[in-house]
């Protein structure tokens, strides 16, 4: 996904105008017109803001790589760097780490089951 569109869609499904995301910005509202238009390109400055206000990383904004989930929506920062961390990991890593990720996460569903009385 190109950069022009890839700002247009999270300010939409944030539901801000162009120039509520101007004012959060701290710009014009015609830069962000430019912007989701394809006219102009957002400086490094803009580009780290916009990553932070829409509470995706850098590399998403600026990437346009086909197939990569429309939104990414982890709010722990932490974790979010930590998840970015990853990426630069030998594949023998990654997915050990994947395993581990699974497993917490069946861990958890399954304490979800039991505290509902499902897997009782």
């Amino acid at each position: 996904m190109q950069l022009k569109n890839r700002i247009k869609q999270l300010r939409q499904e944030k539901e801000w105008t162009q120039a509520e995301l101007a004012e959060k910005v701290g710009i014009h509202q015609k830069q962000i017109s430019a912007y989701e238009r394809g006219a102009n390109i957002p400086s490094t400055e803009v580009l780290i803001k916009l990553a932070d206000i829409f509470n995706v990383s850098l590399d998403y904004m600026a990437s346009e790589a086909k197939g990569q989930s429309a939104k990414i929506n982890i709010q722990d920062r932490e974790l979010l760097r930590r998840f970015e961390a990853l990426d630069s990991l030998s594949e023998q890593d990654k997915f050990l780490a994947k395993e581990i990720l699974d497993l917490l996460i069946l861990k958890n569903k399954f304490k979800e089951l039991v505290s509902t009385g499902v897997a009782q």
